[in-house]
């Protein structure tokens, strides 16, 4: 049997999978990883996170390993091996291949160069370049801050999926759907801005070369191979942005596609056949990992994150623990209980960190208290109400309802969930039967890389599986009172702080 293994540095931590080239899921492994933080001296608020890359490297390759054993497929079967990974997480590289500086998404240090960007450049040119706003975690302020600490100089910036590419086969280069999180990136004509580095005088030496998502750009070295568990020479093909890739894998693929993505966080995406800004300058606007396609984002923020802490404290642990929880959810109906623990509405255009969060239930307490199913329902009912709020915002942009919206990532594996989203949105629900869509969206790549399938379009029609959630009509009238009373307490929080 052929195999496709991808690897996929997350926000928590790392992951391998391994999918045979008609789309089956053969294995899976995931270990968490842990990031050093430390409090900015200049403003507390902001956290600088950073990783060790020799220990991630052990991770991913600990990862690979146990998903080949666990899969019963020999290395000498797998035809092709793709990265993945969190959006603007950046690794940098000295003129010998050393890195110098390693940080994921979450890392804030140079807020300080965030605020010189947005001075020098300003917001709009920014947004118009990049399709990005509040540059406060993206690459260019973060290269701006490595610059001014002395020390060895960064000779090349990869985003982490590139750098994973770099360990395996020694290439550098990017595709992209990630190199338009690094806001050095000119998302309309698919490279690099020359105004961009000529603003902030950044050699074009230091980043890499420009290659196509699923393209075949080496080959697994022999000290990557000793660790991974790989044959060396195994082809080495570019993935993208997890999120682009969920994408793919969940089966957005033409324009007028939108999915979510139910996982650690849930961002929604609109695939659009031509690069489209919100007026606002508040939606996101990137590449797709097709070559003839970008996207239109907004954003949940905290889901699967939030949920698991919700359930380290009202669910003991266990191998049901899902199953025990989605249980309980549905067992309750219509308590009035709303939850504010972490699913937003999309808005850069107002950074507030200090909103607070908060459960809210009818009074009096002593006769009306919520069960512990009653606030698993209420937090799923909130990813649902946020869903509903940010695709309002997609289409308010783009001017046109979608017919559907399809749902991937592992929250999406929560069949209550599906239907609440559906029920507030008021259209089907295509539910990806494999909820590893990342992994999947990277193997689609490869198999149509390798010719498994003609193209990338038909690797995602062959290899993705979908059942459709429709909205439960007489639950009309019961949503659409929620989501208003729902969109009335937020509001009311965004007043607050803490």
């Amino acid at each position: 049997m052929h195999a496709i293994a991808v690897l996929d540095a997350g926000t928590g931590g790392a992951k391998c999978t391994l999918f045979s080239t008609d789309g089956g899921l053969l294995a899976l492994h995931s270990e968490n990883w842990r990031y050093e933080v430390h409090a900015n001296v200049d403003v507390p608020l902001v956290k600088e996170y950073a990783f060790d890359p020799d220990e991630f490297w052990i991770i991913l390759a600990r990862c690979m390993r146990a998903a080949i054993a666990a899969s019963g497929v020999a290395a000498a079967d797998i035809v092709g091996v793709a990265t993945t990974s969190q959006r603007e997480g950046c690794v940098f590289l000295s003129a010998s291949g050393r890195e110098v500086y390693a940080g994921p998404n979450l890392d804030s240090r140079a807020f300080a160069e965030g605020l010189e960007v947005l001075a020098t450049l300003g917001p709009q040119r920014l947004y118009e370049i990049t399709g990005h706003s509040a540059p406060f975690i993206f690459p260019l302020a973060r290269y701006l801050w490595h610059r001014k600490q002395g020390g060895e100089a960064a000779a090349c910036v990869l985003m982490i999926n590139d750098w994973m590419v770099y360990r395996l086969s020694g290439r550098t280069c990017t595709e992209p759907s990630n190199a338009t999180e690094s806001m050095l990136f000119d998302f309309r004509a698919r490279d690099w801005s020359t105004e961009i580095l000529g603003t902030f005088d950044i050699p074009r030496t230091v980043l890499p070369s420009i290659v196509a998502a699923g393209e075949h750009v080496g080959a697994v070295h022999a000290s990557a191979a000793a660790a991974m568990g790989l044959r060396e020479g195994t082809p080495v093909f570019t993935g993208g942005a997890d999120t682009q890739c969920a994408l793919l894998g969940a089966g957005a693929v033409d324009a007028g596609d939108a999915a979510i993505i139910l996982g650690t966080t849930a961002p929604i995406q609109a695939v659009v056949d031509r690069p489209v800004l919100d007026p606002a300058g508040n939606l996101w606007a990137g590449c797709h990992v097709t070559a003839d396609r970008w996207v239109i984002e907004s954003n949940l923020g905290s889901a699967g994150d939030a949920y698991l802490w919700l359930l380290d404290l009202l669910v003991p642990d266990g191998s049901d623990r899902f199953a025990r929880a989605e249980a309980m959810a549905a067992a309750e109906r219509d308590t009035g209980a709303f939850t504010f623990l972490g699913p937003r509405v999309f808005n850069l255009t107002t950074l507030r960190p200090d909103i607070p969060g908060g459960l809210f239930f009818r009074f009096p307490t002593l006769q009306l208290r919520p069960s512990a199913g009653d606030l698993v329902r209420a937090f799923l009912e909130s990813v649902a109400f946020a869903a509903r709020a940010n695709l309002d915002q997609i289409e308010a942009v783009l001017g046109r309802r979608h017919s559907r919206l399809i749902a991937g990532g592992g929250m999406s594996r929560s069949a209550l969930l599906v239907q609440l989203v559906a029920d507030l949105t008021g259209i089907p629900v295509a539910r990806a039967l494999e909820s590893q869509s990342t992994g999947l969206g990277c193997a689609m790549l490869v198999a149509a890389g390798l010719g498994f399938q003609p193209t990338v379009a038909a690797a995602s029609a062959a290899m993705g599986r979908h059942e459709t959630v429709a909205p439960r009509l007489e639950r009309r009238a019961v949503a659409e009172a929620g989501f208003a009373k729902w969109s009335e307490l937020y509001q009311t929080l965004e007043t607050l702080s803490l």
